[in-house]
């Protein structure tokens, strides 16, 4: 009897205790360990995606992409504030130039050290819809003048970007370009020849917008109004300021992969060749520019453009340029370039009455704000003559430019 009252005894203790084992308190510690073996597998996750974001981060500061959008995001500067309001960006750019050549004719910087140009270059946001740019430009052996200065505004509808003032047409490739930012020390015969020795930096407005097409490449196209004229020695229009000039470009953008891009643009341009004509002249053009990135530190590029001048006579002419660029390193670059143009006028005066050109050169980038070039050309005249060439330059920039030398 004793027995069997303890196992009942025992029975009835293991009730409550086994009770007592399914508390609440006992769920909430389940639960605890359960939320922290939840957060220690989150941390372990999170752990490995930082790892991988670094070692990414890595690969792509040693083998830096191609940028695949060549083009300002307007987005971007509306967002820009009012800081440089008081306190523009300013600087300076310096383009000195020994040149020598065979002619011994007293021309402008033959024979001789000279500063070809220095810019004063001065810059900031307007507000946060707009931007204002000014290049002042001044040589030792030409008028010294305001080469650029144009508002930019970008509030218009349908992201519509617009320029206006005096500024570098969206035309081509080197003709929107100043003489510091080119591969070559001088400007492609087309260039010259055609629209002037420095290009063309005409006063009028212009209007840039991005295409949203669904393709894998991006699109922009340019339209603008001009006053007439030429630059310094340029041909195809007359020289009346008040007969204005129409431009067009289409600029299209493509990643041929991680490492190769293309440029492909066009353009067209009417004008007057007189101050009694009305839009005669009509000039096409194509560019076309090819990069490849080896590494960081070296890439090849190719760069071509092709124009075509009608001026609603009998006659018409048309000019090229071809540029082959090596970047040997991130110091040393190298490159030659082809020219031939045809000039403006009658050719049975000369039935050859084409200019070509020859070139090579070499770069030495020591930083981002100065460069140095060495450039040998000989150019086989219309008239029968030739010029051979020798060209020094140094270029340097200090404080803030929008066209820095790299």
């Amino acid at each position: 009897m004793f027995f069997r009252y303890a196992f009942y005894c025992c029975f009835l203790v293991a009730i409550p205790v086994a009770a007592f084992a399914e508390t609440p308190l006992t769920e909430q510690v389940k639960n605890l360990i359960r939320t922290v073996q939840e957060l220690q597998e989150i941390v372990q996750n999170q752990q490995k995606e930082i790892a991988s974001l670094q070692q990414s981060t890595q690969t792509s500061l040693t083998e830096p992409k191609p940028v695949s959008t060549p083009f300002p995001s307007t987005t971007k500067q509306q967002a820009l504030s009012l800081r440089g309001k008081w306190n523009p960006d300013m600087g300076v750019v310096v383009d000195t130039v020994l040149k020598i050549d065979t002619p011994k004719a007293d021309e402008e910087g033959a024979d001789r050290l000279s500063v070809r140009e220095l810019e004063l270059v001065f810059g900031s946001n307007v507000d946060p819809f707009s931007r204002m740019d000014v290049a002042l430009s001044f040589s030792d052996f030409e008028d010294s003048g305001v080469e650029e200065a144009y508002l930019t505004h970008f509030g218009l509808p349908w992201d519509i970007t617009t320029r206006i003032g005096r500024f570098k047409p969206k035309i081509g490739k080197a003709l929107a370009k100043h003489r510091d930012s080119l591969d070559t020390v001088d400007e492609p015969l087309v260039i010259a020849r055609y629209f002037g020795v420095e290009g063309l930096s005409k006063s009028g407005v212009d209007f840039v917008k991005l295409l949203d097409l669904p393709l894998e490449s991006t699109h922009e196209v340019s339209f603008g109004i001009l006053e007439g004229g030429n630059g310094e020695d340029g041909s195809v229009f007359g020289e009346s300021r008040r007969r204005p000039t129409a431009v067009a470009h289409l600029k299209n953008f493509f990643d041929f992969s991680d490492v190769s891009t293309g440029e492909l643009g066009i353009s067209y341009m009417t004008g007057a060749s007189n101050s009694d004509s009305d839009f005669n002249v009509k000039i096409g053009g194509m560019d076309l520019t090819l990069l490849h990135h080896f590494n960081a530190n070296q890439n090849m590029k190719f760069q071509s453009e092709f124009f075509y001048v009608d001026r609603g006579d009998a006659f018409t002419s048309w000019g090229t340029y071809a540029v082959l660029d090596f970047r040997l390193n991130s110091l040393w670059a190298a490159g030659i370039r082809l020219d031939k143009v045809e000039l403006v006028g009658n050719p049975a005066d000369n039935p050859e009455n084409s200019d070509r050109g020859y070139t090579a050169y070499l770069t030495f980038y020591q930083s981002e704000f100065a460069r140095w070039r060495a450039q040998i050309s000989r150019f086989e005249l219309s008239d029968g003559s030739e010029d051979n060439q020798l060209m020094l330059q140094g270029v340097f920039a200090i404080g803030e430019h929008k066209h820095k030398l790299q």
